[in-house]
């Protein structure tokens, strides 16, 4: 409900608030609530289109996940499939699939990020500039995915110091860097100038017991 009220005055006066006026972000959900509202802003309902969009992301995690299973199990191995087929079986995963929120579009980006990084070889930049956007639009979706951004970073840091000896990073981890500014910090910029705080209304609630 938040967010589509967000999404719909996104939509119809060009605010991205709770109460007209008011600019509280009381979401932590941002690149959810803006694509709803822009496909508001274009006719579609926010009920029914929240679900097609988590369906949408459900099927293309498993499709990621077995895409990356057969990259680390090998293309003809038939246990890459098994992932996928008991996320299918999960119930959790089948609730979150249709309940309208943004689970299945950051676990999309996530699993898309982490294939990504897998088939990064060498000093090849094209798949690591496309996991630093995906971890950027995932830190955009949900407040974890800088969480999910530091533990890459720091599994990178441990293979570097450990199979290579190396601190200084290569080319194409420059780029996935760049990749991730490039797309993150503009967005934490206007939010931090619209809203006037580094996070989220609700984690001063959680944290300190108050609104700021």
């Amino acid at each position: 409900y938040i967010s589509f009220v967000y999404s719909r005055n996104l939509a119809e006066h060009g605010e991205l608030s709770f109460n007209l006026g008011d600019p509280v972000e009381g979401y932590t959900n941002f690149l959810w609530t803006f694509v709803l509202g822009v496909l508001m802003k274009l006719g579609a309902d926010p009920g029914p289109t929240s679900l097609v969009l988590g369906a949408a992301g459900a099927i293309g995690t498993m499709i990621v996940t077995w895409r990356l299973m057969r990259r680390v199990l090998g293309g003809d191995s038939p246990w890459a499939v098994l992932p996928s087929l008991l996320l299918a079986c999960s119930s959790g995963f089948a609730c979150w699939t249709s309940g309208g929120l943004e689970t299945q579009l950051f676990t999309l980006l996530v699993i898309g990020a982490i294939d990504r990084y897998v088939a990064a070889t060498g000093t090849n930049a094209r798949p690591l500039r496309a996991m630093g956007i995906l971890l950027a639009l995932a830190a955009m979706t949900r407040p974890e995915g800088l969480l999910v951004t530091a533990l890459i970073g720091l599994h990178r840091l441990a293979l570097n110091l450990t199979l290579e000896r190396r601190l200084r990073p290569h080319r194409g981890e420059l780029w996935a860097l760049g990749a991730f500014l490039a797309v993150w910090a503009p967005w934490f910029a206007w939010r931090w100038r619209t809203y006037g705080w580094p996070f989220p209304n609700t984690y001063y609630v959680k944290a300190a017991g108050k609104a700021a």
